[in-house]
């Protein structure tokens, strides 16, 4: 009986010591959490004037294209170009000997006149460029309209894009533009001609940007127009990186810095943008601190160390 009293006894003791122990080790695990802070750089905002641009995806076309044809039927005997050469108008592309010349070549011995219908026939160029395709070489037989070659000339390249027609009120001829190029280069030009078409399935129509002439593009190329819809003066604006939303990008917010090191979640209300900063419509003043790095997976009012950039 006395052993049970005593086992009794213990057991009151160390049930009582159990919520004691556990609020310790709250206390410790909040001190530990109060003493970890995150680091991160903050930005404040500026204010500068924003484009709003709509992007669209263009391809180089050569507008002028001109094919060489064969005015009669006969065989090549002559033909010295290729693939990537430049020709001159009136330069003569090949020569051409019929079967009835063939037939004279035993004839005109005996009768000198008909040598003069032995010489062959030149067929020559109407335009200027470089050559694209030949389609024949020297010793084929070819028949009366079939095409020899195709010439490209430079001056007509052009960029083609298929613009929705949503989008008609910012997209006219003589609306200028910026065309990027895959190297990064960017090229200020305007849009010159419109086909009053309209695709059946894709609901685009197609709008012809003239490139200047010092541009040697190839064909085929993919380029970038950006075409400026909506400008802005003197707008509130952040960094990109200092702006969260979420998956959905329907809710934005920012991490406020307060008293140096607590951060707050603020909720904002954007604008237009750039490729590097965002219009700020309402939810931050122009002299707070927004946590630039390091903010993302920041709950509210988290502890953060403030570094210099």
């Amino acid at each position: 009986m006395h052993l049970f009293k005593n086992i009794f006894g213990v057991l009151i003791i160390t049930t009582s010591l159990l919520p004691a122990c556990k609020q310790k080790e709250a206390a410790i695990e909040e001190e530990v959490a109060a003493r970890i802070k995150t680091s991160v750089t903050v930005v404040e905002p500026i204010r500068q004037s924003l484009t709003d641009y709509l992007q669209l995806n263009g391809n180089t076309v050569f507008q002028k294209k001109l094919v060489i044809r064969a005015n009669i039927t006969g065989y090549i005997i002559d033909m010295n170009w290729k693939v990537g050469d430049r020709i001159k108008s009136g330069s003569v592309f090949c020569s051409i000997r019929t079967k009835e010349q063939d037939a004279l070549i035993n004839l005109d011995q005996q009768e000198p006149s008909l040598k003069q219908f032995q010489q062959p026939i030149k067929i020559t160029t109407s335009g200027a460029g470089f050559i694209t395709t030949v389609n024949y070489t020297k010793g084929d037989f070819i028949n009366e309209g079939d095409i020899l070659a195709t010439i490209t000339e430079p001056s007509s390249l052009m960029l083609l894009v298929n613009v929705p027609y949503e989008y008609n009120r910012y997209v006219y001829n003589g609306r200028t533009c910026q065309v990027q190029l895959p190297d990064g280069k960017k090229i200020n030009a305007a849009i010159t001609l419109s086909i009053p078409v309209i695709d059946a399935s894709s609901q685009t129509q197609q709008f012809f940007i003239h490139l200047p002439l010092n541009e040697q593009l190839p064909e085929n190329m993919n380029l970038l127009v950006r075409i400026p819809m909506e400008e802005k003066k003197n707008a509130l604006c952040l960094p990109l990186q200092a702006i969260q939303t979420n998956e959905i990008q329907d809710e934005f917010w920012v991490m406020k810095l307060v008293n140096d090191s607590l951060a707050i979640r603020i909720p904002i209300t954007v604008g237009i943008q750039n490729d590097s900063l965002k219009e700020i419509i309402s939810g931050v003043a122009i002299n707070d601190k927004i946590v630039l790095k390091g903010g993302y997976g920041l709950t509210d009012s988290s502890l953060v160390n403030v570094e210099k950039e």
